[in-house]
């Protein structure tokens, strides 16, 4: 009979046990430090220049006419000129501001506008969709002048525009400066809706009485000429003023445009 050998296998111990066995098993990495958190996404990146739109009647012409040459000046601003004397929102028959506006922000999104109108708005309003005539000082009047001006300032909103829109200043008439109150009534409901900052005029067109206020006393407590001859008008130095009062709005209630906003009354001085 062949005598068949037999294999012995070693008996081994406890601690090669433990070796053999981390020495087969798959190595895992410990944690040792937090992962890193994803970068942020970027903000919105700041244009090199910024656009500024003027739309309305005489008194947004003389604002714009009075503060393009200083703002063409900075190679950061820009001053467009939609304004048209002798219009305004009650006669969409003889100038559509609505389409105007629409049309306008559609060629060229400027991301600031800036409105002025409403010296020639106390006759009728006349709506032309529903071939209806509003008598100016009626609720009906007050109500579709407030829904035009909000649709046309979201208009320039809803085109990434930032909206100033100026109230009417005191008047020198009375009559006329009580109708003038009244309408702004109206302008502020309708852009503030239409999510713009409205920009009121009237506390530096007044006297410490609420008087119309023809000028200003400078540093030097010289007065300076303010209003035109008509008492409805600017000077030069008035416009600049008004000029202002939007700028600093903007700044104010806009941090992504602070920086422009007092470029921009830096260059109109006053």
């Amino acid at each position: 009979m062949a005598l068949i050998k037999r294999r012995i296998i070693p008996l081994l111990g406890p601690a090669v046990w433990v070796a053999q066995a981390h020495a087969e098993a798959p190595v895992v990495a410990e944690a040792t430090e937090t992962p890193a958190a994803p970068p942020a996404p970027p903000g919105p990146e700041l244009p090199s220049r910024v656009n500024i739109q003027f739309f309305g009647d005489s008194l947004a012409q003389g604002l714009w006419l009075t503060t393009h040459p200083l703002l063409r000046r900075r190679e950061d601003l820009r001053a467009l000129n939609g304004t048209r004397h002798a219009t305004g929102l009650t006669r969409s028959d003889e100038h559509d501001w609505v389409a105007t506006v629409q049309q306008t922000r559609a060629r060229e999104a400027a991301q600031v506008v800036i409105v002025w109108i409403g010296a020639n708005d106390f006759r009728p309003f006349v709506d032309r969709t529903a071939r209806a005539r509003f008598q100016f000082g009626t609720p009906e009047f007050f109500e579709a002048y407030r829904r035009t001006v909000e649709t046309i300032t979201r208009a320039s909103v809803s085109t990434r525009g930032q909206v100033a829109w100026l109230g009417l200043p005191n008047m020198r008439d009375g009559q006329f400066a009580a109708a003038a109150r009244r309408l702004n009534d109206s302008i502020q409901a309708g852009t503030e809706a239409g999510g713009g900052q409205y920009v009121s005029t009237w506390e530096a067109t007044s006297d410490e009485a609420g008087r119309f206020r023809t000028s200003i006393a400078d540093a030097e407590r010289r007065e300076r000429r303010l209003r035109a001859d008509d008492g409805v008008h600017f000077s030069d130095l008035g416009y600049r003023l008004m000029a202002r009062l939007a700028f600093d709005r903007l700044a104010a209630t806009r941090p992504e445009l602070a920086s422009f906003m007092r470029a921009a009354q830096d260059a109109v001085g006053a």
